[in-house]
């Protein structure tokens, strides 16, 4: 078995409480071929700091720390991207954590399939109790059926649960607002794919314990965030989106227009004319 290097990408904002339990997960890995890109995106808290001390117990770890202005989670992965130099790429919020084993796990499922993504299952963890989630074999039968699920949420789009190739992530429109941005990621990443593997283990942890910003917004920001983020995404595509995603996109941007923000229409006075 081959051990091609593995790019783990972990934005930091605003997480001391966290970052710790996270950094302890990627540092303990059974894999070795590892490189650990963690974006400082201006928390303004002893984040940064608490990982510092971390990483110094792991000094064999090929570990970098990047520090830049707050742009948001979108723009800190997209930077981390652009330096990193692995063959495969992993994204893990800096709330959660992964299992021991789980970039082994991974690069086995990959190598030995030749699969451009693997996707994993997950567990969301509340107080006391854990739930296991699992993609379904049928969203990753084909690339076009696991985007169009994306849309209807039948398939995950989280990007933390998805093992990807690194000429998948590169140079990708990155989403302005911090709502639905994994599922554009993903719109453009699955697109390049063309071998899908699902490996049906639990191998990430995502906290649902955790308030973030998004989370905790009024459902009217939430839903305009979304639409201006996907209305951009549909320019940028332009004519090569997928018509029946085209649509999907339009019909809920001018729900959230009438009903949640009438902004919508004058900051994109092409709306009703797409529509």
């Amino acid at each position: 078995m081959t051990s091609p290097l593995v790019s783990i990408i972990v934005p930091v904002y605003k997480v001391e409480k966290y970052i710790r339990r996270c950094a302890l997960s990627l540092f303990g890995q059974t894999y070795d071929n590892l490189e650990l890109i963690f974006v400082d995106d201006g928390s303004p808290d002893r984040s940064v700091e608490i990982l510092e001390e971390t990483a110094a117990s792991f000094p064999g770890r090929n570990c970098r720390i990047v520090r830049k202005s707050n742009e948001g989670q979108s723009y800190a992965r997209a930077d981390a991207i652009a330096i990193s130099t692995g063959e495969y790429l992993m994204f893990v919020d800096s709330d959660d954590w992964i299992e021991a084993d789980a970039v082994a796990r991974l690069v086995a499922s990959a190598v030995s399939s030749g699969a451009d993504m693997v996707t994993f299952g997950f567990w969301k963890e509340y107080p006391g109790r854990s739930k296991l989630d699992l993609e379904k074999d049928a969203n990753v039968a084909s690339p076009e059926t696991f985007i169009r699920n994306l849309y209807t949420y039948k398939a995950y789009g989280y990007i933390c649960t998805k093992f990807y190739r690194r000429s998948l992530c590169t140079d990708l429109y990155t989403a302005r607002y911090p709502m639905h941005e994994d599922i554009i990621f993903n719109t453009q990443a699955i697109s390049r794919a063309g071998r899908i593997q699902n490996l049906k283990e639990g191998l990430y942890h995502y906290d649902r314990t955790v308030e973030t910003s998004s989370t905790r917004a009024p459902r009217r920001i939430r839903r305009s965030r979304s639409a201006r983020n996907m209305l951009d995404f549909l320019v940028f595509s332009g004519n090569s989106l997928d018509p029946w995603i085209r649509k999907r996109i339009l019909r809920r941007a001018f729900k959230t227009a009438v009903f949640y923000d009438h902004k919508l229409f004058k900051d994109y006075p092409n709306l009703l004319k797409l529509i």
